[in-house]
């Protein structure tokens, strides 16, 4: 079985779970996996890293989130194990990319240059105004956030861990990508909005149409930033 064929393999693998069994299947048709990939194959060609780890471990990135272990390191990098088993792979290819799958949270610091890729580009996809909607809806969806409740500190905390991931940011890269997608909504903007996407986000509407729906409370400035990180118009220009 070549590499290829593995990656088509894992490919399907990955959206039908990140379709179908994450969250009840509410995220069907989101496209965060298809973003984060292509954002990891971007930089792992800045970066001169394994294409074929960052590729595989960026599809994986969220296999363990069905379970609700997404912030696990042991827990990722065993459901990432399972995983790969079944396919042809040295046990030297199934560490490094189990080691992408486990340490994207970043709760364990990414060791390999293919970690720190495959964490870099969940980071970006968790920044500016497209950050905040991908955790609000992601705590909605967890039972973190009462979305008919939202109280400032609960926003607080969302704000807080947008900016703690950014902190963590791994490598040149991805820092310099990341200034031109941050954003700070005033303090006033967040409580008006946060609560609207977690009502959404509840619903199963997905990122990308409740992006549509929020961006008329935004600025053009604001809008614009919105669109680039949905399209990665940013990666290219």
């Amino acid at each position: 079985m070549t590499k290829r064929i593995i990656l088509r393999k894992i490919k399907k693998f990955a959206i039908t779970t990140d379709w179908r069994r994450a969250f009840g299947g509410k995220s069907k048709g989101n496209k965060h996996l298809y973003r984060v990939v292509k954002i990891a194959m971007y930089l792992a060609k800045e970066t001169g890293a394994d294409i074929f780890i960052v590729e595989a471990g960026a599809l994986l990135h969220d296999i363990a989130l069905p379970a609700g272990d997404d912030s696990d390191y042991l827990k990722n990098k065993q459901a990432a194990r399972k995983v790969l088993a079944r396919f042809q792979l040295n046990d030297s290819d199934i560490e490094a990319i189990a080691e992408c799958v486990a340490t994207h949270e970043g709760t364990v610091k990414p060791k390999t240059p293919e970690a720190k890729i495959v964490h870099d580009a969940d980071v970006l996809e968790k920044s500016g105004i497209l950050g905040l909607i991908r955790h609000t809806w992601k705590m909605a969806n967890s039972g973190q956030i009462d979305p008919e409740k939202i109280s400032r500190r609960d926003v607080g905390k969302i704000v807080h861990h947008i900016d703690w991931r950014k902190k963590q940011l791994q490598t040149s890269a991805a820092k310099k990508l990341h200034k031109k997608i941050d954003m700070k909504l005033c303090v006033k903007k967040l409580n008006k909005i946060t609560p609207q996407i977690s009502k959404l986000a509840k619903k199963a509407v997905i990122t990308e149409n409740i992006a549509k729906i929020i961006s008329k409370k935004l600025t053009i400035d604001q809008r614009l930033k919105l669109a680039r990180q949905l399209s990665l118009y940013y990666l290219r220009h």
